[in-house]
C-alpha cells in the first residue's frame, strides 16, 4: 500500500458571501439537474490541464454546486485560480453524447450550512450514490473530510478566457 502524506486544509482567507445562503429554490428544470455527473476541467500547471468528474447540484442564478474536501489539490488549486469547463457526463463520468462545454469561475465556500443543503440536495438527486461516493473517499484518502467544502461555479456564457496559463 502506498502512504498518503496529508496536505494542509485549505482555508479561505475571506469570509464565504454567496447568494447560495439567502437563495431558494433549487432549480430542478435545468441541464445541471438532469445531468448524471459533471466533468470538471482546470489548469493545474503551466500547459497542463486536469479532468475530474463530480456529482453536482444546480444553484440559482446559473450556477452549479459540488462537494470538495479541504484537504484535495483540486480546492486549492480552484482556490488559485478559479477558471473551469464544465461538461455533462454520463454515470461513469465520461462525457455526455451531445453534450458542449461551458466555461465558468469556480469560488470555493467553506460555509457548514452551505454544505449541509448541498448534500442535502446531493442525497435527493444521486440517493445511494452518495453513500457510495462517501465511502470510495473515505477508502482513498482515510479520515480526511469528505464534502466539508463547496465549489460553486459561475458559469458564463462565452469563453472569456482560455485554461491555458
Amino acid at each position: 500500500m502506498t502512504p498518503h502524506t496529508a496536505h494542509a486544509p485549505y482555508q479561505p482567507a475571506v469570509p464565504p458571501t454567496s447568494t447560495l445562503a439567502r437563495s431558494t429554490p433549487w432549480h430542478l428544470g435545468s441541464q445541471w439537474w438532469d445531468a448524471k455527473t459533471v466533468l470538471v476541467t482546470r489548469p493545474v500547471g503551466p500547459g497542463q490541464i486536469a479532468i475530474t468528474p463530480h456529482l453536482v447540484v444546480p444553484a440559482p442564478h446559473d450556477q452549479l454546486a459540488f462537494l470538495l474536501s479541504s484537504y484535495s489539490e483540486e480546492a486549492q488549486q480552484l482556490a488559485y485560480d478559479g477558471r473551469v469547463v464544465i461538461q455533462t457526463g454520463d454515470w461513469r463520468g465520461r462525457p455526455a453524447l451531445g453534450t458542449r462545454q461551458h466555461y465558468g469561475l469556480a469560488r470555493i465556500i467553506s460555509d457548514t450550512n452551505i454544505s449541509a443543503q448541498v448534500q442535502d440536495h446531493m442525497r435527493v438527486k444521486y440517493g445511494a450514490r452518495t453513500a457510495f461516493a462517501r465511502m470510495a473517499h473515505r477508502l482513498a484518502n482515510g479520515a480526511v473530510p469528505y464534502g466539508d467544502l463547496v465549489a460553486v461555479v459561475e458559469l458564463r456564457p462565452n469563453p472569456p478566457f482560455m485554461l491555458t496559463p
